[in-house]
C-alpha cells in the first residue's frame, strides 16, 4: 500500500489506478508495480528508478553496461537461479557480491544466494526486462561456449573411425552439443547477427557472424564437434541427415528471451564437409514506418504519395541483402486497410504479417512467380507483391495486373534505380509496357552507422572529401574509435540509402527512346532526383555514417 501511495504522490498513477490495482492485487497476490505494468499504468523503466529512490538504493542503467560483466562475476551465481529470481551479479564490492534486481524485497532470493555464493549481498535496481535481457546476453556468451567444447572433448572416444548415422545422432543430442548449438545461436542473436556460418577446412573449422553485413570471425568449435553441431541443426530444421551430398534447406523456431527467432537453415556440401548457414530472423520484431527506414524528408513524401495510389508498379532494386524486402513490407503496412484485398508472392515468405494474404513459392512443384501471379489475379487482389522479377514473363504479368487496376509492388536486381528500366527492355518486355505501368523505381542500399559508444570527430583525408565534394570547413566527421559494444569495428547498427525515380513524362519519352541508364539518369537528376551517393552524402553530414562506408556502398552504383 505504502508503494502504492508513492506512485500517486510521484505522479506516476492515479488514484483511480490504484483504486483499480488494490482491487486486482486482491485477487492475484501481486505486486503494486508489476500490476501497475501489467495493466499499462506506467511502463518498467518508469518504475525501476521510482523503486531505487523508495527504497534508497542506487539505480543502474543495465542497456549501457551489461556487456561489460566481466564473466567470472557472472560465473557466481548460476544461470537457473538468475533467471529464477530476475536479478545478475554486477561486480565485487568491499567483500559483497552487488547484483542488479528488480525486487529489493525478494528474501527467498537474497537467502538462496548468500548460501550459495557465501558472500554478503547488495543491491542496485533495474527494470525486470533489463535484467532478462543482460542475464540472455552474459550467460550466453563465448566462454559458455567453450565450457561446451572442453566437456565435448572429455566424452568423446579417440577412435577416429566413421561415424554411422546411429551414431550421429545420439552425438547430436549430447547435452554438450546440444548446449553449443543453443548457445551459439543466442549468441549470434545478442549479437545482432543476420547470419552465422560454419564453414569446414581441412584440419579446422571457421565460425563467422554476419553483423551489418560484415563477416566476423568468432572462436570455433574444433573439427571433431563438427559431425555432431551439424546433425543436431539438422534435426532441428527438419532435414535428412543421411543426405551429405545434396544441398537443402530448412527453418526452425526458437526463444531467445521474450524474442520468437525464424532461423534459415541451408546447408552445402563442400570437399571439405557440410557449409552450413543459419539465417536469424526476429520474427516479433515491430514494422517500422517510412521514417525510420531513413528516408529524407523529400523523398518520404514523394514515395507515400506512390505508394497511396490505386494501380501502377512500383519496383525496389539493390543486391541481396539490401533492406528490399523490409522497405516493401513497410510500404504495405503503411498502406494496409479492411477494404484492401492484399496478396503477396514470396520466396521465402521472411515475416509473417497479419493483414495480407502470404503464399510460399515453391518451384519444386511448378509454384513460381509467373503461375503464382496468374493464380492471384483471379483471387480479386488490390494490392500484389511478387518478391522478384526474375524473367519476361513475370515481368510481362506484373506489368498486365497493374494495368488492369491493381497496385503491384516487386524487387529487381539492378544497380541504381534507372537500370531497372534497361533491365526490364533487355528481359524482352517493350517500351511501351513498361511506360503505361511503371510509376516508380526505389534503389536502396544499408550503410553501418557510427557506434555512438566510441563516437568521435576525426579530420578526413583531402582525397576522399573531394570524391564526395565535402568541404571541412563547413561539417564535422564522425567516426567509431571501436570497442566492445560494436566488436571493435566503430559501427553499430545499419541504415539505410535511397535513390528514388519517379516515371514522369521525360523520363517516359526517354524508355520509349531505348536510352541508356545513364541518360534517364541525368533527366531524373534534372528533375530532382537524389542519387544514392547524394543520399549517403546527407547522412555523413547528420553524423550517421562515415565518409568511407558510403564510398564503399555507392562505389558500384557511381561506377555506372
Amino acid at each position: 500500500m505504502q508503494i502504492g501511495l508513492s506512485l500517486v504522490k510521484n505522479g506516476l498513477i492515479s488514484l483511480e489506478q490504484l483504486d483499480l490495482i488494490l482491487a486486482e492485487q486482491q485477487k492475484t497476490q501481486e505486486r503494486i508495480g508489476d500490476i501497475a505494468i501489467r495493466l499499462g499504468f506506467v511502463n518498467p523503466h518508469q518504475l525501476a528508478p521510482f523503486i531505487a529512490e523508495h527504497f534508497s538504493l542506487p539505480f543502474v542503467e543495465l542497456k549501457k553496461n551489461y556487456k561489460a560483466i566481466k564473466p567470472e562475476i557472472i560465473s557466481l551465481i548460476p544461470e537457473d537461479l538468475a533467471y529464477r529470481f530476475v536479478v545478475i551479479p554486477l561486480e565485487m564490492e568491499n567483500n559483497a557480491l552487488v547484483l542488479a534486481v528488480a525486487d529489493p524485497l525478494n528474501i527467498v532470493a537474497d537467502d538462496t544466494l548468500k548460501l550459495k555464493t557465501g558472500l554478503k549481498i547488495k543491491h542496485k535496481v533495474a527494470s525486470a526486462e533489463d535484467i532478462i535481457e543482460a542475464i540472455d546476453y552474459c550467460y550466453h556468451q563465448l566462454p559458455r561456449l567453450k565450457e561446451h567444447i572442453n566437456h565435448f572433448i572429455e566424452l568423446e572416444p579417440q577412435s577416429a573411425v566413421e561415424k554411422d548415422f546411429e551414431k550421429l545422432r545420439i552425438e547430436a543430442n549430447d547435452p554438450p552439443v546440444v548446449k553449443y548449438v543453443h548457445h551459439l545461436i543466442v549468441q549470434a542473436v545478442n549479437s545482432d547477427a543476420s547470419d552465422i556460418h560454419i564453414q569446414p577446412k581441412q584440419d579446422k573449422v571457421r565460425l563467422c557472424f554476419r553483423v551489418d553485413g560484415i563477416l566476423y570471425d568468432f572462436d570455433p568449435p574444433p573439427k571433431s564437434m563438427l559431425a555432431g553441431i551439424i546433425t543436431r541443426i539438422k534435426i532441428l530444421a527438419g532435414l535428412d541427415i543421411a543426405e551429405r551430398r545434396l544441398p537443402q534447406d530448412g527453418r526452425f523456431k526458437m526463444v531467445v528471451g521474450a524474442v520468437e527467432i525464424d532461423v534459415r537453415t541451408s546447408c552445402f556440401p563442400t570437399i571439405y564437409g557440410e557449409n552450413i548457414v543459419m539465417r536469424i530472423l526476429n520474427t516479433s520484431s515491430p514494422l517500422l514506418g517510412l521514417e525510420q527506414l531513413g528516408f529524407s524528408q523529400e523523398d518520404v513524401v514523394k514515395f507515400r504519395e506512390l505508394i497511396h495510389r490505386p494501380y501502377g508498379l512500383i519496383l525496389v532494386t539493390g543486391p541481396t541483402g539490401s533492406g528490399k524486402t523490409t522497405t516493401l513490407y513497410t510500404a504495405l503496412n503503411e498502406i494496409k486497410s479492411s477494404d484492401k484485398n492484399m496478396i503477396t508472392l514470396e520466396d521465402p515468405v521472411e515475416y509473417r504479417l497479419p493483414f495480407i494474404q502470404q503464399s510460399q513459392m515453391n518451384s519444386v512443384i511448378g509454384f513460381d512467380f509467373a503461375r503464382g501471379l496468374r493464380s492471384v489475379l483471379r483471387q480479386d487482389p488490390d494490392v500484389i507483391m511478387v518478391g522478384e522479377i526474375r524473367d519476361k514473363e513475370t515481368a510481362e504479368i506484373a506489368i498486365h495486373a497493374s494495368l488492369t487496376g491493381h497496385l503491384v509492388f516487386s524487387t529487381l536486381h539492378t544497380n541504381d534505380a534507372t537500370g531497372a528500366t534497361v533491365r526490364l527492355i533487355n528481359m524482352g518486355v517493350e517500351p511501351f509496357l513498361i511506360t503505361s505501368s511503371l510509376i516508380g523505381v526505389l534503389a536502396q542500399r544499408l550503410i553501418r552507422s557510427i557506434c555512438h559508444n566510441c563516437r568521435k570527430e576525426y579530420l578526413v583525408n583531402e582525397e576522399s572529401l573531394e570524391r564526395l565534394s565535402l568541404d571541412e570547413k563547413l561539417h564535422k566527421f564522425f567516426k567509431g574509435q571501436g570497442c566492445s559494444n560494436c566488436l571493435n569495428s566503430g559501427y553499430r547498427g545499419r541504415s539505410a540509402i535511397f535513390e528514388l525515380l519517379t516515371v514522369n513524362d521525360a523520363v517516359r519519352s526517354l524508355i520509349l527512346k531505348r536510352s541508356s541508364s545513364e541518360e534517364i539518369k541525368r533527366q531524373a537528376q534534372a528533375d530532382g532526383m537524389k542519387t544514392l551517393r547524394e543520399s549517403g552524402i546527407e547522412k555523413i553530414k547528420m553524423g550517421i555514417t562515415t565518409v568511407s562506408e558510403v564510398l564503399r556502398v555507392t562505389q558500384e552504383a557511381e561506377s555506372i
